[in-house]
């Protein structure tokens, strides 16, 4: 291979910027609608504003940041509506994933997805929900990529920001954590016995039912 000459410093720090800015807005270290000015984020983190801006508009690619106008970029706002958009993007997404999983299940180890319910059991019990949010969201990467299908994975991992942002409002809206690993159980057991019908079903229902209990709890508010 010929020898490939030039510097990657400045795209180096520009990485380290943009995973810094990615991990603090979507653990909601930075807050939903807040203001991200450059120039604040080179000072604190004593770089120049251009690594910063390469890492700014990689964010907006990435969906977690908005640009409106008069204001500059922001963090997103996970609203009902944008929350029903992406919910509705994960049925489809997953339950394609559980077809594939159930196809395939006596190749499969489901050892991890059981260790990742229980990690959810354990972060509920010390009310932890960020890491409740944590755990659910690598069972859903899991058991996309236990389906065997890439591009299903790639998909899943194209909305893993916006998803960890909205699972943190729709778990806290849990009145028992444990809820959540609960809901999981049924999942796996019809997987596991290939009832691709079932599973999908139920993965369908774990996925909207909690969106719909944001929505009367909005609606209740309102009123």
């Amino acid at each position: 291979m010929s020898e490939i000459e030039g510097k990657i410093d400045r795209f180096s720090v520009a990485e380290q910027v943009y995973e810094h800015l990615r991990n603090a807005i979507v653990s909601g270290q930075i807050a939903q609608g807040e203001r991200v000015v450059e120039l604040q984020i080179a000072r604190s983190l004593r770089t120049s504003r251009a690594p910063v801006r390469e890492a700014v508009n990689r964010l907006l690619q990435d969906g977690l940041l908005e640009s409106r106008t008069h204001f500059g970029p922001s963090v997103i706002q996970m609203t009902l509506p944008k929350m029903r958009y992406l919910y509705d993007l994960r049925v489809a997404i997953e339950t394609l994933a559980v077809r594939y999983l159930t196809a395939s299940r006596n190749e499969v180890d489901f050892k991890p997805l059981r260790a990742l319910i229980e990690e959810m059991r354990h972060a509920a019990r010390k009310g932890d929900v960020m890491a409740v949010v944590e755990a659910e969201l690598r069972f859903h990467e899991t058991m996309c990529e236990l389906g065997g299908n890439p591009y299903v994975s790639r998909a899943a991992r194209m909305i893993d920001g916006q998803l960890r942002m909205a699972l943190a409002v729709d778990n806290a809206n849990y009145e028992d954590l444990a809820d959540v690993a609960a809901e999981h159980e049924p999942v796996l057991a019809a997987i596991e016995s290939g009832d691709a019908i079932r599973a999908t079903a139920i993965l369908t229902t774990h996925i909207l039912s909690s969106l719909e209990a944001l929505e009367n709890n909005h609606k209740a508010r309102a009123s």
